[in-house]
């Protein structure tokens, strides 16, 4: 499919063991609000920020059924998973209830495990508000809370009984939040194939994180995933290449206490895991330099944290695709063909770790 024959949808379905599912969009925010006032004996979690910017959203919601909270890692745990499920066991939800969570990934996950445990699972209805979440996070069903001081390491797979999505919310979003959601667009756009990295490349170069070409961006990247989970929607086996980007990435949002935002955080995981590609033959070298051109252009951060190729590594030791001194790679063959790797975490993947880092001077405070 060439980019104008690309043609934007009102609604993308979702094929699920657990129920099929629409992605509907909506125009404007008066449309998503009536849609969402409609849904009958509904409770709502939702970012505070998002609460505090758009309070018509949700003004024809009994406010006394509305649980604001911050989208912190911090609250994306056991704890704010308490703090939800108790606030609308008060409220008096029911099993007849349903859910609408409004807000970025860590807000999906939060109520999507409270609506999973609560009652042993009532509906929920899933409003991202981030690009990140609606390019990526919203479909796929998974979920997953932090432990500790590590990412997502309790979780399940539990679908939404719709996704309502409204690309506007784009417009009040932070410009470093926009490009973290870019870095799922990435990830995702060398998932699909040459064309699609292509039109991401020519985009980017032409006009930077320009949210006008948004819309397209998110409905590409959530066509491309949808392909992937509806084949493998428990990831037993294809989808596992959606984390491409992703232990790098999780070790470097652990080693720099998340100050690295988790699409940036991707994005810079997809960059590694192409160079460990290209290091060990795999991935053509021509293919691993427009990646880390698009990288070094557009998704590169700061950090005021130092950290190690050692520090990453024994990070990655406790990634929950790690078992038995080995760690799941996801690495790349070609646009369009990722693999998996199973690597030993040692001295060969350290050396790697290491020499990335220093070609890069990334492990410095001046990033």
């Amino acid at each position: 499919m060439s980019v104008d024959e690309h043609a934007l949808s009102s609604s993308l379905r979702i094929r699920s063991g657990q129920g099929d599912y629409d992605v509907q969009f909506f125009d404007d925010s008066k449309s998503l609000a009536t849609s969402l006032s409609a849904i009958k004996d509904s409770f709502v979690v939702v970012d505070e920020t998002v609460a505090h910017l758009y309070p018509d959203l949700l003004s024809n919601i009994d406010r006394g059924r509305i649980f604001a909270i911050a989208a912190t890692e911090e609250n994306k745990t056991l704890s704010g998973v308490e703090r939800v499920a108790t606030f609308i066991q008060q409220g008096g939800a029911s099993r007849a209830s349903t859910l609408i969570v409004v807000g970025g990934g860590i807000i999906q996950d939060i109520g999507t495990f409270t609506a999973h445990i609560y009652f042993r699972g009532i509906p929920y209805v899933y409003v991202p508000t981030t690009l990140l979440s609606m390019s990526d996070s919203c479909i796929g069903a998974k979920c997953g809370v932090n432990l500790g001081s590590f990412k997502n390491q309790l979780g399940f797979f539990q679908s939404p009984s719709r996704v309502a999505l409204w690309p506007g919310f784009l417009a009040t979003l932070p410009p470093d939040d926009v490009r973290s959601g870019f870095g799922e667009v990435l990830k995702l756009a060398i998932t699909d194939g040459d064309e699609a990295f292509g039109w991401l490349e020519q985009k980017l170069n032409r006009g930077g994180f320009d949210i006008a070409f948004s819309r397209e961006a998110i409905e590409r990247s959530l066509e491309t995933k949808r392909r992937v989970i509806e084949e493998d929607e428990y990831e037993r086996g294809l989808r596992k290449t959606l984390n491409y980007g992703h232990t790098f990435g999780h070790a470097l949002e652990s080693v720099t206490e998340n100050e690295v935002p988790h699409g940036l955080a991707v994005a810079w995981g997809v960059d590694i895991a192409s160079f460990v590609a290209t290091e060990i033959g795999l991935l053509n070298n021509d293919i691993f330099a427009r990646i880390h051109a698009l990288n070094g252009e557009y998704f590169r951060f700061g950090t005021s944290h130092r950290y190690s190729a050692e520090q990453l590594l024994q990070t990655m030791k406790k990634d929950k695709k790690a078992a038995s001194g080995s760690v799941q790679l996801i690495l790349p063959r070609a646009f369009g063909h990722l693999e998996i790797v199973p690597t030993p975490i040692d001295g060969s993947l350290l050396q790697l770790i290491a020499t990335y880092l220093d070609r890069e001077n990334i492990c410095s405070q001046d990033v």
